[in-house]
């Protein structure tokens, strides 16, 4: 008598399928879960981003019969939707250096031999000063028809580098129109 031929092919049995697709199931289950994770760093990130943007005041009027005044000021602003922390900072002028705005406003008085001048206003940055959403800060706030034309005209320029709460870092000049660029 003949042994009937078996088949040498190998069926996959029901239960080798369902643990197949349990594993393929894990794996994706696995990758929509880490870019979930992702997207809600991406999205945690964002919801704290500060944005400093600069701007600048200037208007002149005629109090009385001769008496003229003229403002200026330099405003730095967060717009963003977490505080600054200011990291660092840099205020430069004829592509010199200098520690604070006093010491500009004194070369330019040098410069243009002015020995007195009326309502002048400064405020300085610090290291680690924290500038929270929507607060102004007016560095420079002048009322002198000799010196407000002569500062407004002179072209300072201030880097303000800053972090988020979460410790990216931003680098701010005030007169470059791309806006802050992050700092790796």
């Amino acid at each position: 008598m003949q042994k009937p031929k078996v088949n040498k092919e190998s069926r996959l049995s029901l239960n080798t399928l369902v643990g197949v697709c349990a594993i393929v199931t894990s794996i994706c289950a696995i990758i929509i879960t880490l870019y979930q994770t992702r997207l809600q760093r991406i999205q945690q990130y964002a919801s704290v981003k500060p944005l400093l943007m600069s701007y600048s005041n200037s208007f002149s009027e005629n109090n009385n019969a001769n008496n003229q005044t003229y403002h200026y000021e330099l405003v730095i602003t967060n717009q963003g939707l977490g505080p600054a922390i200011v990291s660092d900072y840099a205020f430069y002028y004829k592509s010199k250096s200098y520690q604070n705005i006093a010491q500009i406003l004194k070369q330019i008085k040098t410069e243009h031999k002015l020995d007195s001048t009326k309502t002048v206003i400064l405020t300085n940055l610090w290291k680690n000063e924290v500038l929270p959403v929507g607060e102004k800060l007016s560095l420079i706030k002048i009322e002198d028809e000799r010196l407000g034309p002569l500062v407004e005209k002179s072209g300072i320029k201030i880097m303000v580098q800053y972090k988020s709460l979460y410790g990216q870092e931003w680098r701010f000049v005030n007169d470059d129109k791309s806006g802050p660029k992050e700092v790796e």
